[in-house]
Formats: C-alpha cells, sequence, structure tokens
C-alpha cells in the first residue's frame, strides 16, 4: 500500500479530495473528509484507526490558525523538523476557525532537502473545531 493509503479506507463515503505527490525520492498525500454531523470525527476513533495502521500519536494542539501561523512559542513534544513541516507546509492551508492537530510518528522517513534533518513525526490529522472536517498529511522522503 502507499504511504498513508490506508487513509482512503477511513470513512471513504465522506472523503471529497484525495490529492499526492509521489517520485522517486519521495512524496506527500493530503485527504480531506467532510461530513453534515457535528462531532463526527473524533481524536479518540481517529487516533484508534491510526494506531492500527502504525501510527502513533506524538502529540496535539489545539488552535487558531491565525493566532499559530503568527507565533513562535509553539510547545510541542516534537523534534524541529517536524514542526518546520506542520508550519511550512499545513498551517499556511488551513482556515482560521479552530482546529486540533494531531502529530503522528509513521513508519516513513521524511527527511529535509540536504539531507539536514530528518523526522518519522510526518503524519498530521486536523479536525475542525466542529468535529465535522478531517485533513490528513503525510509527507515522506527527500
Amino acid at each position: 500500500m502507499s504511504p498513508a493509503g490506508f487513509w482512503t479506507s477511513y470513512h471513504k463515503d465522506l472523503i471529497l479530495t484525495k490529492n499526492g505527490d509521489q517520485g522517486p525520492w519521495g512524496g506527500n498525500r493530503e485527504i480531506y473528509l467532510q461530513s453534515e454531523t457535528t462531532n463526527y470525527f473524533t481524536d479518540i476513533e481517529l487516533i484508534e484507526f491510526a494506531k492500527k495502521n502504525d501510527w502513533m500519536l506524538v502529540d496535539s494542539i489545539s488552535f487558531s490558525a491565525d493566532n499559530l501561523i503568527n507565533s513562535n512559542q509553539i510547545k510541542l513534544q516534537i523534534d524541529d523538523y517536524s514542526l518546520y513541516i506542520l508550519k511550512e507546509n499545513i498551517l499556511p492551508k488551513l482556515k482560521s476557525n479552530d482546529k486540533k492537530v494531531l502529530i503522528f510518528k509513521t513508519t516513513w522517513l521524511s527527511i529535509e532537502p540536504g539531507n539536514n534533518r530528518e523526522t518519522f513525526e510526518n503524519g498530521f490529522a486536523i479536525i475542525d473545531s466542529h468535529g465535522k472536517e478531517l485533513k490528513i498529511y503525510h509527507f515522506w522522503g527527500e
């Protein structure tokens, strides 16, 4: 199965978009799900599904995207390259309503171009404050 491909079986009837870019040196995947039901997506169910597929929760944070993008005082128990991926590749895409971000350690290594830093903490799940929207992001390779 492709990296993060197991997420395509998670409430597959609610998947609105699936995007991925995979080359010989790495890639990324983005999956967007939406429900009409409030609190449909919960972190408990999400963490359990991820765990069954070898994604282990490392940390989580609740925030308003506007506040977090402009803040250098993020306190997370993740490595610096994982934080870089979060701030550079995910947060700018988010709307300003409150979100909860779950950060997972995956079995796929992500390497900063030039081999300066690397991380297995490269899987992210974002749930909106109403539990109606879920976005999955995964980055691997160089």
